[in-house]
């Protein structure tokens, strides 16, 4: 008889503790608050947990927000298993398809690439340039290290995206002008809201920045948007506030990814960053899903 060491878990909120180091801190406080639109899975080892996967749904779609395997079980399967129940599951659930976008660089980034194709995801292509860098070295800066003052003040027209004025949010949904990759509704369940922050003049949001954590601790910049009409010194403005914001959100310094989206985010990003910074990619897959059943707590052999 072959000894059954492996077991795959449903996730809730009574199992987070054991999983939380291998979620993203979104998808833990959505299991804590028990939404019914993340789907998580963790894998045991034992008594200990050692990976899980996750995944945000939307209608007929869900987005993989998480996948995460610990350095003793990895090259042995398990993140290829872990994604291919949770596909079954979002299957089951009436999902189908699912896309994934992932932060990495070098040998990482090529091993999920690898294993993305693998569980039969489209060929992963570069959605975006991504700069990491981290905020210590922008305390003494002349024009980002005022984020990390005890004299800094927010400026009259910033403020959180979500306290912008309904009339102003009105406005900026029906925006021709903003692509449907940057408008705020792409990133639901990726940007944390008290890190979004807008620029709002004569009624209008001109201006905004969209942000949320990653696994380690970090900030990730996930979109930065200037309308007509913002000054030209929007992004800085609005890139300090976020600072702070983080700052004293985290009570530390942390590393941060501008991911750079379009030509002129780009630039301003390598101006304000200098040489302080290590360059990733951001990649994007999508999956079609069939309908198949998967179980709720599956054993599985070693």
């Amino acid at each position: 008889m072959v000894k059954k060491e492996w077991s795959i878990r449903t996730l809730d909120r009574e199992e987070l503790p054991g999983f939380q180091p291998y979620l993203l801190p979104d998808t833990a406080r959505s299991l804590e608050r028990r939404e019914k639109d993340v789907l998580a899975l963790g894998l045991v080892l034992g008594h200990n947990a050692c990976a899980a996967a996750a995944a945000r749904l939307s209608g007929e779609s869900a987005e993989l927000t998480d996948l995460f395997v610990d350095e003793i079980v990895r090259h042995r399967g398990m993140g290829g298993l872990l994604l291919e129940r949770l596909m079954e599951r979002l299957a089951a659930e009436g999902v189908s398809r699912l896309s994934a976008s992932y932060v990495l660089r070098g040998e990482e980034l090529a091993a999920m690439d690898r294993l993305m194709f693998s569980c039969g995801f489209s060929a992963p292509w570069r959605r975006s340039r991504v700069f990491r860098t981290h905020s210590e070295g922008f305390h003494q800066d002349p024009r980002l290290g005022a984020a990390f003052s005890p004299q800094y003040r927010t400026p009259q027209d910033v403020c959180a995206l979500s306290e912008a004025p309904q009339k102003a949010m009105e406005e900026l949904r029906r925006g021709e002008d903003i692509p449907d990759y940057l408008a705020p509704e792409a990133f639901q369940g990726r940007a944390l809201p008290e890190l979004c922050v807008a620029m709002v003049q004569d009624g209008r949001v001109t201006a905004y920045l969209l942000s949320g954590e990653d696994g380690a601790g970090g900030i990730v910049l996930l979109a930065a948007v200037r309308r007509e009409g913002a000054p030209s010194t929007a992004f800085q403005t609005l890139l300090l506030e976020l600072l702070n914001r983080c700052w004293y959100r985290l009570g530390r310094d942390f590393a941060f990814y501008f991911s750079v989206l379009d030509d002129k985010v780009e630039r301003l990003a390598l101006l304000l960053m200098g040489e302080r910074y290590e360059d990733y990619e951001e990649h994007s897959c999508a999956r079609l899903l069939s309908c198949q059943d998967g179980g709720e707590n599956e054993e599985v052999s070693s």
